[in-house]
């Protein structure tokens, strides 16, 4: 029976890199021989699936807890492991495994090598750290940190077990880092990270960079960010789309909107339904096509210039939320206000701006990151938008 499981779970391992491969998210022969090693089972012991009559609720959805068992594997449990879909394993706190696309496409996006010294906020199950220290090898050391003293024992104890007893798994508040272990070559976050710490930035070695999905928007909205120091200057770039739940500790805000409200807001009459007109069915036509990177860049767009929350979900391509007047969404069938008409009037300047800078993408956007008491300076004639965050300000310029 032992080498029937074995048979039936290199199998799946097989299947999953060789789906990930397929999709382009897999690149390299580092990465791909990672996913090739790395069983994520074993690092599973429980998880929570989506379940009309579950006795559990999770933004909006209701769950049902399975648990499971990696020495006797149940088969049905096995193909929702090996697939591409994100895990939740704990609920309040949460705390999940991410969907194995994303964490292919950030390893791929963090461009390790052997020997490298890794620092990762956020450890979650282990399943990312086991990933890099494949790609890192034996001379390479992987540290991670998780704010849940439950979280890391487990992740500590199923790690060793798996044979990757060398990662360090440390019960801290993640914004702090892990001095004790710097300088980095990467520091990577996978929780949604409102503000950077220039905690982290201090462990950089000179030379690396950080993959910071940094929130511009309503939570989960998280952007990837490449951090990098330059000279006295903390400067950054957008290199692609993410979705997190919020990191917790020094770094966390109170969200608004947060997944609850988010959730809640299709389910609501709106105010009126306009047609939809200029961004908005460029937001529609980009997600129609998975053109991810223009779609991502519309949205960006409208959370920088806009001051506002902007968000995306599955029952809606888009919008913002504004705190005071109410909410937008850019639908399918049209723009839905659910709120002040003023909302809408926004939302035609914001498109009349897209216009006249020429519809930036991803790549025209040029970060700089200082801490709150300095004050940014924007030359003249440059564009140029200020985000104050909890601890820093972020600066986005176009080229």
């Amino acid at each position: 029976m032992g080498n029937l499981h074995s048979d039936v779970i290199r199998g799946h391992v097989k299947e999953l890199t060789k789906q990930l491969r397929g999709t382009g998210v897999i690149k390299t022969k580092q990465v791909g021989r990672a996913f090739s090693r790395v069983e994520r089972h074993k690092l599973l012991e429980s998880f929570y699936l989506e379940d009309e009559g579950g006795e559990f609720e999770s933004a909006g959805r209701r769950l049902t807890k399975r648990d499971f068992d990696a020495q006797n594997p149940d088969p049905e449990l096995l193909k929702v492991i090996y697939s591409k879909r994100a895990l939740l394993t704990r609920i309040n706190p949460p705390s999940s495994t991410s969907q194995p696309p994303l964490v292919a496409y950030m390893l791929e996006l963090l461009k390790l090598q052997n020997g490298m010294n890794v620092l990762e906020i956020g450890a979650g199950t282990g399943y990312n750290a086991a990933l890099m220290q494949e790609v890192v090898g034996r001379t390479g050391h992987i540290t991670t940190i998780d704010i849940q003293e439950e979280v890391v024992e487990q992740t500590r104890r199923l790690l060793k077990a798996s044979g990757y007893g060398g990662i360090k798994v440390i019960a801290a508040d993640g914004g702090e880092g892990f001095s004790e272990n710097a300088p980095y070559d990467r520091i990577i976050a996978t929780v949604g990270c409102p503000d950077i710490s220039f905690r982290w930035v201090e462990q950089l070695a000179d030379g690396g960079f950080m993959l910071i999905p940094l929130q511009h928007g309503a939570e989960g909205f998280d952007p990837l960010v490449r951090i990098w120091k330059e000279g006295e200057r903390l400067l950054g770039r957008f290199v692609g789309d993410s979705g997190f739940m919020s990191i917790q500790g020094e770094l966390a805000i109170e969200q608004r909107p947060n997944f609850e409200d988010l959730a809640r807001l299709p389910s609501r009459e709106p105010t009126t339904v306009y047609p939809l007109f200029g961004i908005c069915k460029e937001i529609n036509a980009f997600r129609e096509k998975r053109q991810w990177s223009q779609f991502l860049s519309c949205l960006l767009f409208m959370a920088i210039l806009g001051d506002k929350k902007a968000f995306y979900g599955d029952a809606f391509y888009g919008g913002f939320w504004d705190g005071q007047k109410g909410a937008i969404l850019v639908r399918k069938d049209g723009v839905a206000l659910y709120g002040d008409e003023s909302l809408f009037r926004d939302l035609r300047s914001l498109n009349q701006q897209w216009e006249e800078l020429g519809r930036p993408e991803l790549s025209d956007w040029r970060l700089e990151f200082l801490p709150r008491d300095r004050v940014p300076e924007i030359g003249e004639g440059e564009s140029g938008w200020v985000t104050e965050r909890k601890f820093s300000r972020e600066i986005v310029r176009l080229t």
